[in-house]
């Protein structure tokens, strides 16, 4: 047997957290539940949202075994997954899961109908069908879909299905109708119930009130209702939280538990994925070393909580995955980030602040940092030296940064990372903060600069003497282009031009390249005064106490000075044509 180094006293093995991370990871957690002795109690023993992720997992059509022995219970909850977008019943996803619903036995599909909501299952016929009672009226000669007489020959529905056909194989009426007669198979007498009572109500109050119970249900999964679940979003002072606190007011519930006691992990595949790499997550690396089964087992509750209040919040389907990974991405980087600030960096304390401090109050601290560096970039736009201009101002890099951070929720720009990339990512550590917010000072300080160098707001307004004379639009200005048009003015060895900043005459640009070294290659080169004296003239315009961000932005601009990249310079004038003379 080959030795391996013992476990730190400390960490545990994690399960049933690990183990379920690993199904998660191989997007198989179907895989467990067809190994298990009784398949079918396997699948009843499934919490109705893990069964939704398992078959969402797997696509309808490989699912409709697992599908086919939930209970009525579950088969409601994974439609409350399912079949809403927002507050608004979707067709397309509707007729998807009905036709996979019709491919189950009739007395399950009657099990299903009967335990479903009412109002959904009306609301279901009346999307689907016109319905005649034949004791007051006659089906028409023209129907729109395929006339459908019950077997107990009291009604006549005009089937249209729901959705339209996805292929040629497919049947929206076809899938409407034998949902309708497995029904009468299953129980006629509630079948018929049904009917009466979809045929006397309103399409809007059968949604509106469908609607209402489903989001009872979904409250207690964690996903609560919109305005409610933006309390996770709620700012707090970072401070205000400490490892001695604890949960407090607001503090995420655990889940209640499940009959099966199989300790699933019922989140999406996403966050499993984001929580296995405990290499990466400050946050999976602390529930590892929690010491005790009972206390990740509370947190893997609280967690589910979360993650569907965050979605909630977010407005984001569980069924879109695409959405979801970047959204539950963007929680576990915000766990990591709220528990580096509350620990101060320390790892052995992280455990403590896990047991201490809900995973709620974790998540708004690190957003809560985040929202302040939203803070500064949105204060810049309002109040910078040239308004909300200013951010049409910035160089490419500061407007890229400005834009991922003024959003309701801030992503971290890759241009500062320590290799920069194009593209975001969530915050993730008080390193990405600091750089974040150093970046928009460095985006203000350029704005700064450029005002000191004699800029004004209305040189850069359009229809400006600046532009005009220039010949361009106020869309091709930044700061860098109007520092180096001022630099350039002020560094040629050329008559001074008139007061205020102008365009560049080719003369002058001429007469400025002309004091430009050359490399060995032949490539312009900024003689060591000629920079010194453009730094001169930079930190003159720069405004105090911010050295930093002054050397930072002041070293860029004369970078770009050899060679010299992009100014506002003056047409060349028109050459006049000598008048020809008459013979």
């Amino acid at each position: 047997m080959s030795s391996r180094p013992d476990r730190p006293a400390d960490v545990i093995a994690l399960s049933p957290f690990r183990a379920e991370l690993g199904r998660a990871r191989r997007m198989r957690r179907a895989e467990a539940l067809h190994e298990a002795p009784d398949l079918g109690a396997a699948v009843r023993q499934l919490p109705g949202d893990e069964l939704y992720y398992v078959l969402h997992e797997l696509g309808l059509a490989d699912g409709r075994d697992l599908l086919a022995l939930a209970t009525p219970e579950q088969v409601q909850v994974v439609l409350d997954f399912a079949l809403w977008e927002r507050d608004q019943l979707s067709e397309a996803s509707l007729a998807e899961w009905l036709e996979a619903m019709v491919a189950a036995p009739y007395e399950r599909i009657g099990e299903w109908l009967a335990g479903l909501d009412s109002e959904l299952v009306g609301l279901i016929l009346r999307k689907g069908a016109r319905i005649y009672d034949l004791s007051e009226e006659e089906p028409p000669d023209e129907p729109e879909g395929t006339l459908f007489p019950t077997p107990d020959r009291l009604f006549v529905l005009d089937v249209v299905g729901t959705g339209e056909a996805k292929d040629e194989g497919s049947d929206p009426a076809g899938v409407l109708i034998r949902l309708i007669d497995s029904f009468y198979r299953a129980d006629h007498a509630l079948a018929r119930r049904m009917l009466v009572g979809a045929r006397s109500e309103l399409d809007a109050e059968l949604e509106e009130n469908a609607y209402r119970w489903r989001q009872a249900r979904m409250a207690d999964l964690g996903f609560a209702d919109y305005h409610e679940a933006l309390q996770v979003y709620r700012e707090l002072d970072p401070a205000s939280v400490r490892l001695e606190g604890t949960g407090g007011p607001g503090s995420v519930e655990p889940a209640p538990t499940t009959s099966s006691g199989n300790g699933v992990l019922r989140v999406p595949t996403a966050l499993a994925e984001r929580l296995r790499d405990t290499g990466g997550s400050r946050f999976a690396r602390a529930v590892q070393k929690l010491g005790d089964a009972a206390s990740v087992e509370a947190v893997r509750a609280a967690l589910v909580m979360l993650t569907n209040r965050v979605l909630a919040a977010d407005r984001i389907s569980p069924g879109d995955d695409p959405k979801v990974a970047e959204t539950v991405d963007r929680l576990a980087a915000t766990l990591d980030l709220g528990l580096e600030r509350v620990t101060g960096g320390n790892e052995e304390a992280e455990p403590g602040a896990l047991r201490t401090i809900s995973l709620e109050r974790l998540f708004r601290v690190g957003f809560s940092l985040t929202a302040r560096v939203r803070r500064l970039a949105l204060a810049l736009r309002r109040g910078g030296p040239f308004g909300a201009k200013g951010f049409e101002l910035a160089e490419a890099e500061d407007a890229a940064v400005l834009e991922a951070l003024v959003r309701p929720r801030p992503m971290f720009p890759r241009l500062l990372d320590e290799t920069p990339h194009v593209g975001e990512r969530p915050f993730r550590s008080l390193v990405d903060v600091a750089a974040a917010a150093a970046a928009v000072e460095r985006a203000a300080v350029a704005q700064a600069m450029v005002r000191g160098l004699g800029v004004t707001p209305e040189d850069v307004a359009p229809g400006s003497p600046l532009l005009t004379g220039a010949g361009e639009d106020a869309a091709v200005l930044d700061t860098g282009v109007l520092a180096r048009t001022v630099l350039v003015a002020r560094l040629a060895p050329a008559p001074k031009a008139a007061e205020g900043v102008q365009p560049l005459s080719a003369e002058t640009i001429a007469a400025f390249e002309a004091r430009l070294g050359r490399t060995p290659g032949g490539a312009p080169e900024l003689p060591p005064g000629l920079a010194n004296e453009a730094m001169r003239i930079v930190e003159a315009a720069a405004p105090p106490a911010l050295a930093r961000a002054v050397a930072s932005v002041a070293g860029r601009w004369i970078a770009s000075l050899a060679p010299l990249e992009t100014v506002l310079a003056a047409p060349a004038p028109t050459p006049k044509r000598r008048p020809r003379s008459r013979t």
